[in-house]
């Protein structure tokens, strides 16, 4: 009877033990392992950007894109207007877009903060999949809300294989009421070097964003300045524009920052309506020239 009872508390202390023992695992484990919820709540949160986004980083940085290294014999666009778009962060993983020249292309790279607590180093790069594609390297100051840097090319036989920018943070929102002042004339020059086909300030005479065109305001209009004119649309819309001429008007307009290489469907009725009648008599406008004198 005694060694029953002996056998009997023994087993109860070795379960005892046992349990105490399964407890201290349990805790020991897990403290080794981390909760994934846990881990996801400690890691920054995506954000797309937007206007007024309460982010450090992410937004549209705009400005102009300065070419380094240049191929002369190819006669490249030396500036364009860029938007490096931040569009996430997530640990030291950043993920954006560049629209510039028409082109829109998606990056992913490194963002590591520096010695001054709001710079940050960030390295990112194109997919390689498109002839322009290249790799960013710049310092951006969440306090100044700056990108300052350069873009090297992939392809080394481009026209140009290095560029630099120094970009400010801006946003962007459609607005109809935008204006365009046309106070000079721009130039394009013809082969022979003797005369130069321009627009006028009848370029920015009406806004087709929010007026009615009728025959009689576009019938007599030269050619460039209808072209403008309709192009105006498009660039209100932050259009990219591949035309090298459209460039090298509304890349230096102060409300012009390029976010989109296809805005079709955002275009309104009224925009839509105002396009098709400037596009029936930009098809038989003439153009009008500058003619030098020696």
């Amino acid at each position: 009877m005694q060694v029953k009872k002996l056998l009997s508390s023994l087993i109860v202390v070795t379960l005892l033990t046992s349990c105490g023992s399964n407890e201290s695992l349990k805790d020991r484990t897990s403290e080794l392992v981390p909760d994934p919820e846990a881990q996801q709540k400690d890691q920054p949160i995506t954000v797309i950007p937007g206007n007024g986004s309460d982010s450090a980083f992410i937004g549209y940085y705009v400005g102009y894109f300065d070419a380094v290294k240049v191929n002369e014999k190819k006669s490249p666009m030396k500036t364009n207007k860029i938007n490096i778009s931040v569009d996430s962060v997530r640990g030291e993983k950043i993920y954006g877009h560049s629209v510039v020249a028409g082109n829109s292309r998606p990056f992913t790279g490194s963002i590591k903060e520096s010695a001054i607590k709001t710079v940050y180093d960030v390295i990112v790069k194109e997919p390689g999949d498109d002839k322009y594609d290249g790799e960013f390297s710049f310092v951006l100051n969440t306090t100044r809300k700056e990108a300052m840097g350069k873009w090297v090319a992939n392809d080394k036989k481009l026209a140009v294989t290095e560029r630099s920018f120094n970009l400010s943070r801006k946003n962007f929102k459609y607005n109809p009421d935008q204006k365009l002042d046309v106070t000079h004339t721009e130039i394009y020059n013809t082969d022979d070097g003797d005369q130069s086909e321009a627009f006028t300030e009848d370029a920015g005479k009406f806004n087709a964003s929010n007026t009615e065109l009728k025959s009689e305001d576009v019938e007599n209009m030269y050619k460039r300045d209808l072209e403008v004119l309709r192009n105006a649309i498009y660039a209100r819309h932050g259009y990219s524009f591949k035309n090298r001429q459209m460039r090298n008007f509304f890349d230096y307009v102060d409300w012009y920052i390029p976010v989109s290489t296809n805005i079709t469907s955002q275009l309104t009725v009224l925009e839509k309506k105002n396009i098709e009648l400037i596009k029936r008599y930009e098809e038989h406008a003439i153009a009008y020239y500058d003619v030098y004198g020696r």
